[in-house]
């Protein structure tokens, strides 16, 4: 089977969407499926290589909210020709934007079944509010009603948990619906340099975890909030932030004003490869996130493949990763004084019972239960494609009518362009008085260009200056 995976967000990008993509790939590959994944081009890029998959890079230029994100161009006509020659079975999309919608137009020329995955809830307001802090702003409806764009196009649409598609759901997305996790592949873990990993960062016995993207939707203020509050009752608690992402100076400047600035640890983005190596997880006691917009969060996984309990809020795929209580603690959204107190339970647990409980029940997201369902997806599809309903085809024109209800903020485009209206007098300039000397060997040079003597050139520059 040929599969082709169209997604605006892949390698060099570090993040939950290209984890499970690298996963995906890759195991279908060893399994003898052939693999194309087309992506945008990065300047300087060193590809990165997976045996048996293909990459195809679509140019790009650089998108305003994120540094590493990048806009496509959607008529690729040279990737379209590159893909024709493929013979691509099926089209499996993971992002809203442009490269999917290639992928869509491609799928419904050539009559090849389309799968959606929704990954994130771009709709959820910590989202759209940063997405649209320009000129332009949408509320909850309108960024619903272009997701739907796109997935209601697609013969099948996953998300990672029983969460996201009920509130997929919810929202008039018309396409079947199934939940099928991410996936977590146990035996790439390495924890035999945990030493070194703490001896690095200076982590002591009570070291709390955060694994993701260092923007404002993934909360980070109320997390740093709620160790700030743990801190002054467990001094020696330590809060490791390990990514990167458009926010990380601006909470790096918001923990240093706290109490517990010295013990908030920034280390940057660690590459995927290298953080399951590091011993990381051996080296803190529990992971914590205060984000409200997972559809799973793939670092949750990861952290209870290694048997660490879990405190989150109970919002979105959280929900159904964390049974409050039992592998973790569930808190309300946005409350930094709840989370505080459950860490501090976590903490204060010597027991060991809720890392064995996580360990446990993560056993359902093993990656080879994923990728056996996911091959029966894809040839199901595939070897029905005949007797599929007529998909949507997504046209540019529904996206220029999508555009009309989005609404442009004229005031905030006015104090951009605005200019303090100040009158500067340019200061008087002194005429310069000329040498004498200087004068007079001017008119010497004069003087011998016209073929005038000297004397008359002399007795010309004295009468000058007597008449001024």
């Amino acid at each position: 089977m040929k599969i082709a995976i169209f997604s605006d967000a892949f390698y060099p990008q570090i993040n939950g969407i290209v984890t499970s993509i690298l996963s995906l790939a890759g195991n279908m590959a060893d399994r003898g499926h052939e693999v194309v994944i087309v992506a945008p081009s990065y300047r300087k890029l060193d590809e990165i290589e997976i045996p048996g998959v293909r990459i195809l890079r679509v140019p790009s230029i650089s998108a305003s909210f994120y540094d590493d994100f990048k806009w496509t161009n959607p008529f690729s006509y040279a990737t379209y020709k590159a893909l024709r020659k493929e013979n691509i079975d099926i089209i499996h999309f993971m992002t809203p934007v442009f490269i999917s919608m290639l992928g869509i137009k491609f799928a419904r020329k050539r009559g090849i079944p389309v799968v959606g995955t929704f990954h994130t809830f771009i709709a959820n307001p910590k989202y759209f509010e940063h997405l649209f802090s320009g000129p332009v702003k949408a509320n909850e409806e309108i960024a619903w009603k272009y997701l739907n764009l796109y997935y209601n196009c697609a013969d099948f649409v996953s998300a990672p948990t029983e969460e996201a598609v009920r509130v997929i759901s919810e929202h008039n997305c018309t396409a079947p619906l199934e939940a099928v996790s991410n996936g977590i592949d146990f035996k790439q873990f390495d924890n035999s340099r945990a030493a070194e990993f703490k001896t690095r960062y200076g982590l002591g016995e009570k070291g709390i975890l955060y694994v993701g993207r260092v923007a404002h939707e993934k909360s980070i203020i109320e997390l740093i909030d709620a160790f700030d509050l743990v801190y002054a009752r467990e001094p020696e608690a330590q809060l490791l932030i390990v990514g990167d992402g458009p926010q990380k100076k601006e909470f790096e400047e918001y923990a240093s004003g706290k109490n517990c600035g010295k013990a908030v640890i920034f280390t940057g983005a660690i590459g995927h490869d290298d953080l399951v190596k590091s011993g990381i997880f051996a080296s803190v006691s529990l992971f914590a996130t205060a984000s409200v917009t997972e559809t799973q969060g793939i670092t949750v996984l990861e952290a209870q493949a290694n048997s660490l309990p879990c405190v989150g809020a109970a919002e979105g795929g959280i929900l159904n990763l964390i049974e409050d209580g039992v592998n973790g603690y569930l808190t309300p959204p946005g409350d930094s004084t709840a989370m505080a107190e459950r860490i501090l339970d976590v903490l204060n647990d010597s027991t060991g019972e809720m890392g064995r409980k996580a360990l446990e029940m993560v056993e359902v997201h093993r990656l080879e239960t994923i990728i056996d369902r996911w091959e029966e997806i894809y040839t199901e599809l595939v070897e029905n494609r005949d007797s599929l309903p007529a998909g949507d085809y997504l046209h540019f024109h529904d996206l220029i009518r999508f555009s009309k209800s989005l609404k442009v903020d004229f005031q905030f485009l006015l104090d951009k362009i605005r200019r303090p209206w100040t009158m500067i007098t340019p200061p008087r300039r002194e005429k310069k008085k000329r040498s004498s000397v200087l004068g007079f060997r001017r008119l010497q040079l004069k003087a011998r260009f016209y073929r005038v003597s000297r004397a008359r050139a002399q007795a010309f520059f004295f009468r000058r200056r007597l008449h001024r």
